[in-house]
């Protein structure tokens, strides 16, 4: 009994890894989240949709385990969502939550759709939580979703945490076509962040390559000396406004009076507005509360990409990853996706090209029986088979597919259909090229 205690423990602890805490690495994904876009995906694509609906929807079909707007909100904050109404925000002194999901509307965002939904249905599905129901393995995107953004992806699973960055979309795009060979130039970027970021190139580089580094940022700042005022816009995460005035020595400025400070806060904007609230040696107190203000907002990030992937077994996974191999993963991906959409597009003419010739084999046959007065389909369907050479399974499928008239009358431009037969089949020789392109016109 108790070594399956601890077996049990190890697996529930690998099912909240995989399933619920950590991103995979393909798509940048926790699963709730793939499901909500998925959700978005499938009802608020075209036009805003209630966000209780679009719970539910999600709830009913992919996510059985409990509300996702919270997830919604998430990704309305994130770009990935199209909102209107009230989802919170967490400017200034005291953030305020969102409202109720019955007064909230979203969509999905049509650049994210382009970027994340137009090749969804060439990606592998599997069977979901639901019975009977299928989803997407992963969504077939351009870039690491978790990569991209307002806010740094967490997660807190079995034994592992992750905090991964995000980037400026145009960031990411030259960076990868840097390490796809596409340019010269070395593109070292910057996470998204509303401080000022003190790390060098070299420190950046390293949570590029390596997906785990410390960077140093500071809070933003401006000074007004002759109003003796200082508004502060931003402070490193992790650190809380309460902190910050509970701050040892920034607590003594609030407690002596020397300091007051109002929340002017506004629209998307932080902005708590310090002031030297004594006359008696007014310029030196605002000379040192500044510089202890400035140490106090300073501070650290420390990222750690941590993932899931699939070994060689294809069994998932957590392992750590750098932000570059995350990026060509999911380029790998998108040009596999890419070649099966290609193939499939391919086929789809050269299948209607043989439906042709086919409908062009039997039209005579079918015009005979109509004169002799087509008594029993069956019956007529196998004459003309035998008589046409033409498979009697594809002699059904014609008549299943077009109604008499339609047999005897369709005209397809062939010449136009093998015109495009090339034209998937020059993408197929070229694919990288074109699946660059694609990239490049981003």
């Amino acid at each position: 009994m108790d070594k399956i205690v601890p077996e049990f423990y190890r697996r529930y602890g690998m099912h909240v890894n995989y399933f619920r805490m950590i991103p995979l690495s393909i798509d940048g994904l926790k699963p709730v989240e793939r499901r909500t876009l998925l959700s978005a995906y499938d009802i608020a694509r075209d036009k805003l949709t209630k966000c209780a609906k679009l719970d539910g929807y999600c709830i009913g079909n992919y996510h059985p385990h409990g509300s996702v707007y919270g997830t919604i909100v998430q990704m309305v904050k994130q770009g990935f969502l199209d909102g209107q109404g009230n989802f919170g925000t967490e400017i200034g002194v005291d953030p305020c939550g969102p409202a109720a999901m019955r007064y909230t509307e979203v969509k999905l965002n049509k650049e994210f759709h382009d970027m994340v939904f137009r090749l969804v249905k060439y990606v592998p599905w599997k069977d979901g939580e639901m019975a009977g129901d299928k989803e997407p393995v992963f969504l077939p995107t351009m870039l690491p979703i978790c990569l991209l953004g307002k806010t740094y992806t967490q997660g807190i699973g079995f034994g592992y945490k992750t905090l991964i960055p995000c980037y400026h979309k145009e960031d990411l795009l030259n960076r990868l076509l840097f390490l796809k060979g596409k340019r010269k130039t070395k593109t070292i970027i910057k996470p998204v962040t509303d401080c000022d970021i003190l790390s060098t190139d070299s420190e950046l580089e390293v949570l590029l390559t390596t997906g785990k580094a410390s960077i140093k940022v500071k809070g933003k700042i401006t000074l007004e000396p002759h109003l003796s005022k200082i508004k502060l816009h931003s402070w490193p995460m992790g650190k809380s406004f309460e902190a910050l005035i509970n701050n040892k020595k920034i607590s003594e400025y609030l407690a002596s009076s020397d300091i007051g400070y109002q929340d002017l806060s506004y629209d998307d904007k932080t902005e708590i507005v310090f002031e030297v609230l004594k006359q008696r040696n007014r310029d030196l107190i605002y000379k040192t509360f500044v510089k202890d203000l400035e140490a106090a907002i300073t501070g650290t990030v420390s990222f750690d990409t941590i993932v899931i992937t699939n070994d060689d077994s294809g069994n998932p996974v957590v392992t750590p990853m750098s932000i570059d191999n995350m990026l060509l993963n999911t380029y790998t991906m998108y040009t596999d996706i890419n070649k099966i959409m290609l193939e499939n597009e391919k086929q789809n003419i050269l299948n209607s090209i043989e439906e042709y010739k086919n409908l062009i084999s039997i039209r005579p046959h079918l015009a005979n029986e109509i004169k002799n007065k087509i008594i029993n389909i069956d019956e007529t369907m196998k004459r003309i088979s035998d008589s046409s050479k033409v498979l009697i399974t594809e002699v059904k499928k014609l008549f299943m597919k077009y109604n008499i008239n339609k047999l005897l009358t369709l005209d397809v431009d062939e010449v136009g259909m093998e015109a495009e037969v090339k034209y998937y089949q020059n993408k197929l020789d070229n694919l990288e090229t074109y699946v660059t392109d694609q990239y490049q016109k981003r």
